[in-house]
């Protein structure tokens, strides 16, 4: 059992990385799933490593952090267009056949959707693959093995695991607070600020579920300080509960930012190359729509946030 902070935090730091290489075989194999499972991986050690930085020396995870960021956004770029993908069928098949078919006198709506996001999945996934197959991914793999083996913990890592995890779930539940009191109102400028302001909350909500897990990672029964008391950790588990919940819902709110984005992009394609873009206007409105209802519905969730 792990006595210190610094050792519980690298324990969990290290199934991290064991999840991370879990998912490569898959990911090489070109499974959406893999890609997002590994995406998780890295995104939870950057994360993690950003919220446990009070243990480790100073600017000692930067450049870990920047090479998870790194592949975290390679993963995205081949998991995101099949997501958008998928949103967009659906809206599209609840329409007329005349908005979708190839033939229809609105335009052949299916068949560009169809042939984008393919085409950006396509390369989103060759980049991948280009990024496993070369010298970067196993030197951030090696890195991080070395890091886990020798950290740099500072004094603070010598403290016990369930009072210092209490403590970085504090602080990240302030910084999410934040957050939120942050958020612009909604504007002129095509609501840009605040969808840029609900991403900012959503990254904040997801670093503090991943720090509140960590804090419920710790045994149950454990000496006083190994492991956060019953009242400390039901606190814990409704952080992490009530963040993860606003990670989804803002997540399909991102999600509803990108699909409209593409859209616009495809609509603007169209009416330059004399194509009707009717149809795509008619899923922007939708997806506003969607987009309107997930901040609805966070807002009404934060209402109810736990106090503290």
């Amino acid at each position: 059992m792990a006595t210190t902070a610094g050792e519980a935090l690298l324990a969990y730091l290290g199934q991290q990385l064991a999840e991370l290489r879990q998912h490569a075989p898959g990911v090489r194999s070109k499974q959406p799933e893999a890609v997002h499972q590994m995406r998780v991986a890295a995104r939870r050690l950057r994360s993690l490593l950003a919220s446990g930085r009070p243990l480790f020396d100073d600017d000692a995870v930067e450049l870990l952090r920047a090479e998870l960021r790194w592949l975290s956004g390679l993963l995205g770029a081949a998991r995101d267009p099949g997501v958008v993908h998928e949103r967009l069928a659906t809206l599209l098949a609840q329409e007329p056949e005349a908005l979708r078919s190839l033939s229809g006198p609105q335009g052949p709506a299916a068949i560009r959707i169809d042939e984008e996001l393919d085409a950006l999945e396509a390369a989103g996934f060759e980049a991948v693959l280009e990024a496993l197959g070369n010298e970067r991914y196993p030197r951030l793999l090696a890195a991080l093995d070395q890091f886990l083996a020798d950290a740099p913990l500072s004094p603070k890592a010598a403290g016990a695991p369930g009072t210092r995890f209490g403590k970085l779930v504090a602080k990240d539940r302030r910084r999410l607070k934040r957050a939120v009191k942050a958020l612009p109102p909604t504007a002129d400028d095509g609501g840009a600020a605040r969808n840029a302001g609900l991403h900012e909350v959503r990254k904040a909500a997801k670093r503090l579920r991943y720090s509140a897990e960590l804090a419920l990672s710790l045994p149950k029964e454990a000496p006083d300080g190994l492991s956060p008391d019953r009242k400390k950790r039901r606190g814990a588990k409704r952080l992490a509960k009530s963040a993860r919940r606003i990670q989804q819902l803002l997540g399909l709110h991102q999600d509803s930012v990108v699909a409209r984005e593409r859209l616009a992009e495809l609509g603007g394609r169209a009416l330059r190359s004399g194509e009707n873009g009717f149809s795509y206007g008619r899923l922007h409105a939708k997806e506003e729509h969607l987009a309107a209802a997930s901040e609805r519905a966070f807002l009404k969730l934060w209402r109810k946030f736990p106090a503290g």
